[in-house]
């Protein structure tokens, strides 16, 4: 058998030192490869926060230098984004192997070297949220984190006059209304609209189609305008109940109709445009919601994924990190290789099926979440106030939060306390509160 020799490839590279040694070191254990790449070594004075490019070494063992043993190649190691910048050999251009003494004077001494062959421990960091309710009171307190402070409503609401006068139409006619109303990211507004229940998209995100005008009731005689609306419509409704516009940021104004004596029925009766009772819409669509595994399960699978044409990144619970290829339940994106686009696209990965779902962004993280043994999704709910906040960063399924926004008819308020950003949804009765949380498996938290 031929005896193996060990050399050196480098490699130049941004970022946290501690990181890039984290992901190498679990990328070589996962795919057995400690005996070919024993170890790495990184160049000395590197900081932990550094900011600067650094240069780090893996020790590869193969029969000679420059030949890349067939394990490390089958792996695609070398082809996550730490590996982008090799450096070539000083004494030899046509080189990349170094060896032990070409680099000794750059890595410096023992302990610079860290051996992939000892387990890196994997130590969680505590999740700890204190109480939404003990909010900071700021003028900055109901605000988006990428709000800009200008109340844009009444664009919104000609946004919203426009698209029921066309009913339906393409991505692209929705993206140019936005652009000819000066309204940015689009497609948050699309979820925005969804939310409230004014318009539907195809599953493929193509097309989207107006909703029709319905009332949607909130409390005893209260309603709230949902679907196409008009401004005739509403000067019609003016003239047969009371009707309050509570302008919110970045959408239309919320229409409350508040009826006297008079019925529903009446009101709808007495006007030419055509009008559905929708009842308690949050509570009908929380009863036939389906439990979060069932939700799972009726996700778009998307056929035809070749992970080796691909570069990976799985999401860490706080962000995306490079890997080879997807190994486990999470969510994921890729990018195919040598593309001339930089455009990601995210799917949640179900190992034990084998399949690649496809949904609303904040509902694949939330199932991402939902998988992970060391998080705990929370909710905390004020039974006096009817008020239900939920973490920013465990934000529910699109159609899951449509249930908490139609129970009054008006997007969750940002609220702000020492520690974490919540989302804090009104008039959420606790038969509702109780009935969603248990489906999404999220633990509730009473705070009376």
């Amino acid at each position: 058998m031929p005896k193996l020799q060990r050399w050196y490839k480098g490699f130049s590279y941004r970022g946290s030192p501690k990181k890039l040694l984290e992901q190498i070191a679990n990328q070589v254990q996962e795919h057995n490869l400690n005996q070919v790449i024993p170890l790495l070594r990184i160049e000395k004075g590197v900081k932990p926060r550094n900011r600067k490019p650094f240069y780090f070494f893996i020790a590869i063992e193969s029969t000679q230098p420059d030949e890349i043993p067939t394990e490390v190649s089958k792996s695609h190691l070398l082809e996550l984004n730490y590996f982008k910048k090799p450096v070539k050999n000083p004494t030899n251009f046509n080189k990349t192997s170094l060896n032990y003494e070409e680099i000794k004077s750059m890595v410096g001494i023992a302990h610079d070297v860290h051996d992939y062959t000892h387990n890196i421990p994997y130590q969680p960091e505590p999740v700890t949220y204190d109480n939404p309710f003990d909010f900071i009171a700021s003028s900055n307190s109901e605000r988006s984190l990428s709000d800009d402070g200008k109340d844009f409503s009444h664009q919104y609401e000609r946004l919203l006059y426009w698209l029921s006068a066309l009913g339906a139409g393409s991505w692209e006619s929705f993206k140019i209304a936005c652009q000819s109303l000066e309204l940015a990211e689009p497609r948050r507004i699309l979820r925005r609209l969804k939310l409230l229940a004014h318009l539907e998209s195809s599953a493929d995100g193509s097309r989207w189609t107006m909703s029709p005008t319905a009332l949607v009731k909130t409390k005893s005689q209260e309603f709230v305008l949902c679907g196409q609306r008009s401004l005739k419509l509403v000067q019609r409704l003016e003239q047969l109940a009371k009707v309050t516009s509570i302008n919110q940021r970045r959408c239309p104004p919320c229409i409350y109709l508040k009826l006297a004596s008079k019925n529903v029925s009446y009101l709808i009766e007495h006007t030419e445009f055509s009008i559905s009772d929708a009842g308690k819409a949050s509570s009908k669509l929380a009863n036939i919601l389906p439990d979060i595994e069932t939700w799972q399960q009726n996700l778009r699978n998307l056929q035809g994924i070749e992970p080796s044409l691909y570069e990976w990144q799985y999401f860490d619970d706080h962000h995306f990190v490079d890997c080879v290829s997807p190994n486990k339940t999470g969510l994921y994106q890729f990018d195919r290789r040598e593309a001339n686009n930089n455009m990601s696209r995210t799917v949640f990965y179900d190992q034990p099926n084998n399949r690649w779902l496809q949904g609303d962004w904040y509902g694949l993280r939330f199932l991402a979440l939902y998988h992970n043994q060391d998080i705990s999704c929370i909710v905390h709910y004020n039974k006096t106030t009817e008020n239900l906040a939920i973490p920013l960063d465990q934000r529910w399924p699109e159609i899951y939060e449509r249930a908490l926004v139609l129970a009054s008819g008006q997007l969750p308020t940002y609220q702000r306390t020492e520690q974490s950003w919540w989302l804090v949804y009104e008039r959420i009765t606790p038969k509702l509160a109780t009935q969603l949380t248990d489906k999404l498996g999220v633990r509730l938290h009473n705070n009376d």
